[in-house]
Order: structure tokens, then sequence, then C-alpha cells
């Protein structure tokens, strides 16, 4: 997201913006983050919150010199993504307006676990870090949520006004399409391409996926499978575990795909299916965090109803099976992204946002 805005800023001469990332923790942020043997296992040691506080401490020491900037001129407003990196940052704030976007509130992130379902202790984590979280809410000038989904959390969890809050979605580029068949895999090739990314598999439900596809749809389908984890060989099946940011293999692969998979078992607001709908490439999605509403279940692309295995081979070999659905879900899938998901659109609304909170000032923005 910095990367876009960063971008988008840079042809805007209404604003200038300085945006500073937090580095991955260091030693003393890991060590505030491990887990305590026994009460790990049952999500019972708060290991979520000590994180959480432990970047924010971080980021709070650091925040007033950030904001004074190195020439000593002052900053009119900042923008925090997401709300951990404020969460005990009030001092550093109090004087200056600010706005805060996330993709997920702590009561809806802290109950996501990649490996294992939450456990009873596990809401414990956000009633510790509740406070904090709901004082960062509070205070901004404006609450900018990525979903409804994520709204919805911030008004009923943290009892924040909605009129406080605005949801945007963050978009993605829109890239040029080359002429392609509509029906039939792509790039004359024999199987159609199911492509599935994502950096870890369990989390993503790559695992669930190739499980459906070894045992169903092997020979229906090639399956590419982009993920730094290791997968054993199998039919029809590619692994690509060298893509670095910014290389074009991602752009490459949607290109010459016919559908993407994300069966996620916990996801907020993933930019690889934007990515593929902006390539007119339908997606097949879990029903969690925003999905819904990005991919529009029989608009832009499928929902899946459930986990069970089953429903995710049958609307795999739905569309495998009927390539005039698949090219009219992928045409509105492209059409989705071009009206509502550009991030040219969305990136210059957030600005705004930010430009209108700081009003009065220079106009100069962290992010």
């Amino acid at each position: 997201m910095h990367h876009h805005i960063r971008e988008v800023a840079a042809r805007r001469d209404d604003i200038q913006v300085r945006i500073v990332n937090v580095p991955p923790p260091g030693f003393w942020r890991k060590v505030a983050a491990v887990a305590v043997p026994g009460l790990g296992r049952l999500d019972a040691d708060l290991r979520p919150v000590r994180y959480q506080l432990a970047q924010s401490a971080w980021v709070a020491r650091r925040l007033p010199g950030w904001i004074a900037g190195e020439s000593g001129e002052r900053v009119d407003v900042v923008h925090l993504y997401t709300h951990n990196a404020g969460l005990l940052a009030g001092r550093a704030l109090r004087d200056l307006p600010y706005v805060v976007t996330i993709d997920s509130t702590n009561a809806q992130s802290n109950l996501m676990h990649p490996a294992r379902e939450p456990t009873r202790f596990s809401p414990a984590s956000t009633r510790a870090v509740r406070p904090f979280e709901r004082a960062v809410y509070a205070g901004a000038r404006c609450v900018v949520a990525n979903s409804a989904w994520c709204a919805r959390s911030v008004v009923v969890d943290y009892g924040i006004d909605p009129g406080h809050i605005e949801i945007l979605p963050m978009g993605v580029p829109v890239p040029v399409l080359t002429p392609a068949p509509d029906s039939g895999p792509r790039a004359g090739r024999a199987l159609p391409r199911v492509l599935f990314i994502g950096r870890t598999m369990e989390r993503k439900g790559g695992y669930d996926l190739l499980r459906v596809h070894q045992r169903w749809l092997a020979e229906r389908c090639e399956l590419v499978l982009v993920t730094q984890d290791r997968v054993p060989p199998g039919r029809n099946l590619t692994v690509v575990d060298d893509v670095r940011p910014g290389d074009g293999r991602i752009d490459a692969l949607l290109s010459g795909s016919d559908l993407l998979v994300l069966p996620s078992r916990l996801d907020q607001w993933p930019n690889a299916v934007m990515e593929a709908m902006s390539y007119a490439v339908p997606p097949v999605v879990s029903d969690v965090g925003g999905l819904p509403e990005m991919v529009l279940h029989g608009e832009a692309g499928v929902v899946l109803a459930d986990r069970a295995p089953e429903t995710l081979r049958d609307a795999v070999a739905g569309l495998l099976d009927d390539p005039d659905r698949r090219s009219s879900l992928g045409r509105r899938a492209r059409r989705r992204v071009e009206e509502d998901l550009d991030v040219e659109r969305t990136a210059n609304r957030l600005l705004d946002i930010i430009r209108d909170a700081g009003r009065g000032g220079t106009g100069r923005i962290p992010a």
C-alpha cells in the first residue's frame, strides 16, 4: 500500500508524503512475543497483545522524531497503517490530527490462527489490548476500513460512531491486457491452469487445494502453486518458490492462468485476488474476511459456501467445465477492478482523506 501511495502522491502537487516503514522486529521485540510453554499451546499467554504492544512501544519512541522531521519542519497530519502502530503513541499524537487505516481489528485478527482454531482463551488478548486500540480509533479524525466486514467490528466491538468511519478498499494497478482467447485454456495449453498465490500454504488454504487437485482434478487442470513453503511433487503440479517483488513473474503467471483459487482459512483483503481480477482471471475464494465483498459471489467470482473438500472440488470443476461462464466471470472481475478497485482512484481518495484531516497546514504527510 505504501508503494502505491508513494507513486500516486508523487503525481499530486497539493501534498508532500514522507513514508516510514516499521522494520521487522529485532531481538527484544521478538523476546516480548515469545510463547510461554504450556500456555502458548492454549493461546492463553497473551502472545498477540505482547507483540502488538512491543511493536507500538518501538514506534512510540521514534514517532516524535519522525513528526519533527530531519529539518525540524513539523508535519501537519499523520497516517497510521495499521492501528497497532499507534497503540502506545497517544502522547506523540495528542496535539496532531491523524488518520488510521485498517484491514481488520484485533477483535478479528486475534482469532485468526494460521495452524489451528482459536481456543476459549483467545479473546483474552483482545480484551487486554482493547483500551489502547479503542483510544486509537476514537482519537483519529477518520478510521479508514478496507471492508464493511472490518468497519462492522470497529462499530460493534469498539463502540466507534459509524460516522467516524469510511469504508475504502485498497486497490491494485489496472494492467493493459493483451487479447486472449474467449474460451478454452489460455495460450494454447492442453490443460487449463489453476493458480494459487500464498506465501504460506496452511494459512491460505494451499494444502486444501493441493489435496483436492491431486485427488480429483490432476488430470483436468494444471495447478501452479506460488509459495515459499516446501511442496511434494505431484501430477500436473508446478511449484514456483523464487518470485521476488517487482520481478514481473506474478503478472506473467496471472496473464496465463484460467482461474485463481484461494481457499484461505483466514484473510482480510488480499491483493492477490484483486490482481487476478485485474487480469480478468476469475477467483474462487473462501468466505472469510472481506473476500465476499471483494469477489461478489456469482458476479466477479465464486465464494465457497464452506470448507468441505467437495465444495472446493465442485466449484473448480464447474468452472473448468464451463469456459463461457469462466470467461464471463473474468470480464466482470476486470470491470469490478476498473470501476471500484483501481489503486489510482483508491489511493487518491485515501490521500484526500488524510489531506483534509490536516487542513490548515502545509500538507506534509508521513504515511
